[in-house]
């Protein structure tokens, strides 16, 4: 066997191999020898038919596949054994471009890592910026807490944008009714553009028993393919008008609603969260700073092997979910407008960025040492089991390979940012 082997930019290597006439015979005799008790010949005993009258009665290429099996084998294990920088990442591919009783000619290529190195990651400096919390920040927080602490209240009068009504309504274009446009006691919050166009706002200064035409344009890049920029009549009848009720900010809300006794306390525990959620974020946000740059600045051709195994990782991910709320993935694209093959190329783009930052991480995980010890695993372990206020003999009973490699791959992408941290100046 002779081979020529190259290495191209994104890592892989290929290996251009030539096999003689008298090895490819060999191969065909090797795998006649391994295979010939599969095939019955009259006037033979099974297994005794000797090759030639065998490929006579099942054809010149009856052993061609074990031998090319055999050959392919060969000659990687080969090119594996005398080059040590090849270090495949997925099975190669095999494209054959000669095969004739003058022997075989292929091409073999193995994805690969490619080398690279990696972005300057020391000596940095990163900003943190931590959002301030204004007296309309804490406002803001404090409506949210006063509207999980209203209700919902029968009225008589018109409706208004922020009621919620109860309606029936059925949907027409050109006359005709379509799939999908009717529902009885349908309940809608006025003014949430949960429906199209201006259909809330024509409910404004309906009673209860009204009934209307309400006339909206479908937008052009509705999900429904049969539906987009058609312009339809609902036909609507107002069931039930109910407004919300907001309780006032006084102490009688606060004694009973907070474990505070007066406003200024409770608005100034709002404060402390809402700063500590700042800080939190900017935290957060500094880590991914510092993470995106490396990655971003690293210049590196991802292996299209990889990244086609983090799309159907992905894909497959997605299907698995879609199926427990008993969704057809095939639907979630009809839903979305979107044919499989757009689907994957949104996903494709996404994976690469995912197997790139991948790699790059890997790289800093070795050159710098940043691995996980058993020992840290098990620490980790003992926090937890604290922190759910749980015996540790009975809480490591809950432990499985999976929260191992969820908690080891935790710890190291904390070690990484400690790491960052430590080396780059922080504003």
């Amino acid at each position: 066997m002779k081979y020529n082997l190259t290495k191209k930019d994104d890592g892989s290597f290929v290996a251009e191999i030539s096999i003689t006439s008298s090895e490819w015979e060999d191969a065909n005799n090797s795998a006649y020898e391994k295979n010939k008790g599969k095939y019955s010949v009259a006037g033979f005993r099974k297994g005794h038919a000797p090759r030639s009258v065998i490929e006579q009665n099942y054809g010149p290429t009856a052993f061609v596949n074990e031998a090319l099996d055999e050959v392919y084998y060969k000659s990687y294990t080969q090119i594996l054994r005398e080059h040590n920088e090849v270090k495949p990442i997925d099975s190669p591919k095999l494209d054959i471009k000669k095969f004739d009783k003058d022997g075989l000619e292929m091409v073999l290529t193995i994805p690969c890592v490619p080398d690279f190195e990696l972005a300057t990651y020391k000596g940095l400096t990163f900003e943190k910026k931590v959002e301030e919390v204004d007296a309309k920040a804490v406002e803001e927080q404090i409506n949210r807490e006063l509207m999980r602490s209203s209700r919902l209240v029968e009225s008589k009068a018109p409706a208004k944008l922020d009621d919620t009504v109860t309606l029936d309504f059925e949907g027409f274009i050109d006359g005709k009714a379509f799939e999908g446009g009717k529902a009885e006691n349908y309940q809608l919050k006025l003014g949430s553009h949960s429906f199209i166009d201006t259909f809330e706002d024509q409910l404004v200064g309906l009673n209860v028993g009204d009934k209307k035409d309400v006339n909206v344009t479908f937008p052009s890049d509705y999900h429904e393919e049969s539906l987009k920029g058609k312009p339809a009549t609902f036909k609507v009848e107002i069931k039930q008008i109910r407004e919300r009720i907001m309780p006032k900010l006084d102490e009688e809300f606060v004694k009973n609603s907070t474990e505070f006794e007066t406003v200024e306390d409770y608005k100034k525990d709002v404060k402390e969260k809402l700063t500590k959620q700042a800080q939190d974020r900017a935290e957060l946000e500094l880590d991914n700073d510092m993470l995106d740059k490396l990655i971003d600045d690293t210049s590196l051709t991802v292996p299209e092997t990889l990244v086609d195994q983090e799309v159907d990782r992905q894909i497959n991910g997605m299907k698995q979910q879609l199926s427990y709320q008993g969704i057809k993935f095939e639907d979630y694209l009809k839903y979305l407008g979107k044919s499989e093959d757009e689907f994957k190329g949104e996903v494709k783009t996404q994976s690469a960025r995912t197997v790139k930052a991948r790699l790059v991480l890997e790289k800093l995980i070795n050159s710098e040492n940043l691995n996980i010890t058993d020992k840290d695993i098990d620490k980790r372990v003992q926090e937890m089991a604290k922190e759910a206020n749980q015996d540790e003999k009975e809480f490591r009973k809950q432990v499985n390979n999976d929260m191992v490699n969820r908690i080891a791959n935790e710890l190291l992408m904390k070690k990484i940012v400690d790491f960052l941290r430590a080396n780059n100046t922080i504003k």
